[in-house]
């Protein structure tokens, strides 16, 4: 229970620290990322993605903000959260239908989980090969 709560709250704070770049930054390539992704996941049509993806943006946004001035009160944070979502979700389903409004936030969350593993991934790569040129080093 305790390892979930912590890998929920590094997702939230790794998705906080991703959006809070600028469009031309890798953070903004990573939300154009997670946006593409959740629509692929979703099947929307061209005119559903046009109208999804503005109100999407906004609830990036306004997820950020809820995050920054809540960080200190993480049950607070919570709760915001869930308010949030519940908000959005209201947003998404006249342009989605319920369903797929609903499907929106579990794809978010698949999305963060996936590119964590990705870095991670990375991560470990480069301690290997890190470890391998030292070893090739030493015996040269």
């Amino acid at each position: 229970m305790k390892k979930i709560f912590y890998i929920l709250l590094f997702t939230f704070s790794l998705s906080s620290v991703s959006f809070a770049q600028e469009d031309d930054d890798p953070g903004g390539k990573l939300r154009d990322k997670m946006i593409e992704f959740i629509q692929d996941r979703l099947g929307l049509s061209k005119a559903e993605a046009q109208k999804f993806q503005p109100v999407f943006l906004d609830y990036l946004k306004d997820m950020r903000n809820t995050k920054q001035q809540f960080k200190g009160d993480k049950l607070i944070l919570q709760q915001k959260i869930v308010d949030l979502r519940i908000r959005y979700r209201d947003q998404f389903k006249p342009i989605i239908g319920e369903k797929r409004s609903n499907a929106v936030f579990q794809h978010e969350r698949d999305f963060v989980e996936k590119a964590i593993q990705e870095r991670n991934d990375r991560l470990q790569n480069r301690q290997q090969e890190g470890r391998a040129n030292k070893k090739t080093g030493l015996l040269q």
